[in-house]
């Protein structure tokens, strides 16, 4: 009998097909490092509870085994793909109609699957309809579509094709998306690279060793041990970076010296919260932020981790964003807005409106939310350089601003002043108002979808004994007022108005549903209102500051009054109304009287204990010829900050560890050889390495004709290592050698795009 096949292990031989075993378990195991992690992700942020969307995990193992399974088939993919494909959509529809939650017991599966596209059908008219869709089920489908996509495809690529970059790029990129609005989960990106790197580099060794053995090249021993050391060095060191990255890049100079720009995103977010807006992470209490969407969804809970320190004269409330489009579902802050950059001190946003006053704030940023910049009531000069999005009236060439981002990244401790335009206008000056609205406020803030018959009922009659636009405002807010505040609401039916069910179903919710209904119900009466989102004023500290938390997180309502402007109403009955000014008589300081939730007792909706909102001490405030002096930035210290010099040691550690790779092997060489090794290494980093079947003349040829830029360096290194080769010696001194090898690499370096295309 002959003796089994073997492979050189060093010190002990290992039988081939061992061998071979061994190896396909462990790019398996690779495999599930790389292609799980995201489904784990999404999996543990719980993004609602009613679905089981530990789902994702299974299609993803199961399309893992699969894609292995037909990677060893004798047949092609022309016939496998398609059969893979058919058995995946099916399972992946069968299991998402056997959860349907508002499916009956027993209903049979063809019935839960035309359910199912219905559903569909109706999730797609929304969204091309450009409204705001919420149907959670869906984005479950769509996830384990996409993770049995990833799963066969990744394993076919690795066990077939012979290729890494697939799944790990999908994967990656996948797995970012979810840190990047859970960073909670940032764990699973160790896994992730960790098993990305070591599986790129066992690929790319067994590909070599297949060429190895395809040309007849005897193997040294060891070399898939060494590989792999220095793949898991290279792992460890680059995971180590990306540990400290997300820290380091928060950092303003640093972010400003890279150019980071949030606007992409944000974009990107807000068109996400617009397809799938009934989505949120449960598995621990969320954090505030605000976007271009405002969702109307189930139960949620917020952190108490301190967000703001305000400084100012008043308690008000910190406005971040303005939502004007009602979608049934929720808001958004429709397009098209004009975006403007204005530098410190611009004073471009003040509104004419009239019984107006100034009110400087001192903010300070705790723990970074995003670019949003919070002010009370109408912000109009900010001291740093800002982006506005507002809507500009082309009559009066008035700005109706919707919000205003910092340019740079907003990070913990730093800080920033605003001046804001506060109403003082009295109870009466309101009643007053005119009811002549300019056309681009009822354009824009009286337009609604078609809503339920009996929304519109419900505020005719509350508003049927009022005489005027206010007291029909109040009307609604004391009606809304009276209905139970909670945090614990189901998620309105995916084809039910969100105000409708809010009114009529649930008739309980948060602060969310308060200000839709009453905006909605406002503008079926005729009277312009919005829905706006920030903060509400925080707890009162010794010093006279306001600390904000995440907690504080909070929606109310603004109506329109002109000549007065944009009115803040508080519809939520766990938070105090807003006092109105004294009118004409009020004196031009903002220690006056200004919007401002009164003192009086309330029931904190997240903590569920009782307190008052204090009454401030005066603090002296400028009016408004010196408030702009508030404005005049603070020159900030000059210091590097410590992850940056962090960063620098670790890539000049990289730099260190490629450079004692690249020169391990060639520096007991002599220098023939080891400046022609260099310049075929790098000419192989290129794509332009010496073939198999070329001499070291002919490769020294064509290296020169491929890099014209090399003279005749190239040619002269070949020639020098073929004499020293094969007649033991050389004629050129080493300095010389080393010149030509630093002429050629140059050469070859600035004409890197070329030589890669």
């Amino acid at each position: 009998m002959s003796a089994p096949a073997v492979e050189s292990g060093g010190r002990f031989a290992i039988p081939r097909e061992v061998s071979r075993g061994i190896g396909i378990v462990v790019d398996a195991i690779l495999l599930i490092l790389v292609v799980l992690p995201p489904a784990l992700a999404v999996a543990s942020v719980d993004l609602d509870p009613t679905l089981p969307f530990d789902l994702v995990v299974l299609i993803a193992l199961a399309g893992l085994v699969i894609g292995i399974l037909f990677s060893f088939a004798p047949a092609g993919g022309k016939v496998l793909h398609p059969i893979a494909l058919v058995a995946g959509v099916g399972a992946v529809v069968y299991l998402t109609a056997r959860i349907l939650p508002d499916a009956p017991p027993e209903a049979t599966t063809s019935e839960r699957v035309g359910d199912l596209a219905n559903q569909l059908i109706s999730w797609l008219r929304v969204v091309i309809g450009g409204g705001q869709a919420t149907n959670n089920l869906l984005f479950l489908l769509l996830l384990a579509l996409i993770a049995w996509l990833v799963g066969y495809f990744g394993a076919w690529a690795v066990f077939r094709e012979r290729s890494a970059w697939w799944p790990v790029t999908v994967s990656a990129t996948a797995l970012t998306l979810v840190l990047a609005n859970f960073p909670s989960v940032y764990g699973l990106m160790l896994f992730e690279l960790t098993g990305a790197l070591l599986l790129i580099g066992r690929v790319n060794l067994q590909n070599r060793q297949d060429l190895w053995t395809a040309v007849g090249l005897r193997q040294p021993g060891g070399v898939g041990f060494r590989g792999f050391q220095l793949s898991l060095l290279l792992a460890l060191l680059i995971v180590a970076l990306t540990w400290i990255a997300p820290a380091a890049l928060s950092s303003e100079s640093i972010s400003e010296s890279l150019g980071l720009s949030h606007r992409p995103w944000q974009q990107a977010q807000a068109e996400f919260n617009r397809l799938f807006g009934g989505l949120q992470g449960q598995n621990d209490a969320s954090q505030s932020g605000f976007g271009q969407a405002l969702t109307l969804h189930g139960a949620f809970n917020l952190t108490d981790t301190p967000v703001l320190r305000v400084q100012s004269p008043k308690p008000e409330y910190w406005r971040a964003v303005v939502y004007d489009q009602y979608t049934h579902h929720g808001w958004l802050s429709s397009d098209p807005i004009d975006q403007r950059v204005l530098p410190s001190g611009a004073d471009v946003l003040r509104p004419p409106d009239q019984q107006r006053t100034d009110l400087v704030q001192q903010m300070t940023v705790l723990e970074s939310r995003g670019q949003y910049l919070v002010g009370a009531s109408q912000p109009v000069l900010f001291n740093q350089q800002v982006r506005a999005e507002a809507f500009a009236d082309n009559a009066g060439g008035e700005t109706d601003l919707i919000a205003v981002l910092a340019t740079q990244p907003v990070t913990a401790n730093s800080q920033y002043t605003v001046i804001s335009s506060v109403s003082t206008a009295s109870e009466a000056e309101l009643r007053q108002a005119s009811t002549s609205y300019p056309a681009e406020v009822s354009q824009r803030y009286l337009t609604l979808p078609p809503i339920p018959g009996r929304v519109q009922n419900l505020a005719v009659q509350l508003t049927t004994s009022s005489n005027n636009p206010y007291d029909k405002a109040v009307a609604v807010e004391t009606y809304l007022r009276s209905l139970p505040y909670s945090l614990n609401v189901p998620d309105p039916p995916p084809n039910q108005d969100g105000v409708d069910y809010f009114l009529f179903v649930s008739k309980t919710g948060y602060c969310d549903y308060f200000a839709s209904a009453m905006a909605v119900m406002l503008r079926s009466v005729g009277i312009p209102a919005r829905v706006v989102s920030g903060y509400a004023t925080g707890q009162r500290q010794p010093d006279g500051s306001y600390l904000v938390k995440d907690s504080d997180s909070h929606t109310w309502v603004e109506a329109y009054f002109p000549p007065y402007g944009w009115i803040p109403f508080e519809p939520s009955g766990s938070w105090p109304r807003f006092e109105r000014g004294n009118g004409a008589s009020a004196s031009s300081s903002a220690g006056s009287a200004t919007p401002t939730p009164q003192a009086a007792p309330t029931v904190n909706p997240v903590s569920g204990q009782t307190g008052a909102t204090p009454t401030p001490t005066p603090m002296p405030t400028p009016t408004a010829p010196n408030a702009q002096s508030a404005l005049v930035p603070k020159p900030a210290p000059n210091q590097s900050p410590p992850l940056f010099w962090l960063i620098l040691l670790a890539l000049v550690g990289l730099a260190a560890l490629l450079w004692y790779l690249w020169e391990k092997d060639l520096r007991n060489l002599p220098p023939p050889v080891a400046s022609y090794a260099r310049m075929a290494r790098l000419a192989r980093l290129l794509g332009i390495g010496p073939r198999l079947q070329e001499t070291p003349i002919e490769f020294g040829s064509t290296l020169a004709h491929v890099v014209p830029e090399a003279g005749s360096s190239p040619a002269r290194l070949a020639e020098e290592y073929a004499r020293y080769r094969f007649g033991g010696q050389s004629g050129e001194s080493p300095d010389r050698l080393r010149s030509w090898w630093r002429f050629v690499r140059n050469a070859m370096l600035r004409r890197i795009g070329r030589l890669r295309r």
